[in-house]
């Protein structure tokens, strides 16, 4: 039973991580892609799974591969190499031991650094 919990909860977690990381309210996603508030929260919360057609939407929406989505892989955009970059940068915060506010600053230094760079 665990095992069948498990592709939701990663699923839950990285969707949840998008709204955040895109400033959005489950009202504004909903409403982009065309289900209801309640579904969102559904979706945020693990209490369900999204059908084939919303998983599609959700991944074209933010843009990032499903493999993301399901928890496959730490890629955005499903690239292997990219896995073991990201791997490297999330080993190198955990033994960092920064509290919640250093680690926000970090990861928004880090975007405003990738801005500069594109």
């Amino acid at each position: 039973m665990e095992d069948k919990l498990e592709p939701r909860i990663l699923f839950s977690e990285r969707l949840a991580l998008l709204i955040k990381y895109k400033g959005l309210t489950n009202v504004e996603l909903a409403r982009a892609i065309k289900v209801s508030p309640g579904l969102i929260t559904k979706y945020t919360s693990g209490k369900a799974s999204p059908s084939y057609e919303n998983f599609v939407k959700i991944a074209d929406f933010f843009d990032v591969s499903m493999d993301y989505l399901r928890g496959k892989s730490n890629s955005f955009n499903g690239d292997p190499g990219d896995n073991k970059r990201i791997d490297a940068w999330i080993g190198l915060l955990e033994t960092m031991n920064m509290d919640e506010y250093e680690q926000r600053r970090i990861v928004e230094a880090l975007r405003l650094l990738n801005k500069k760079l594109n």
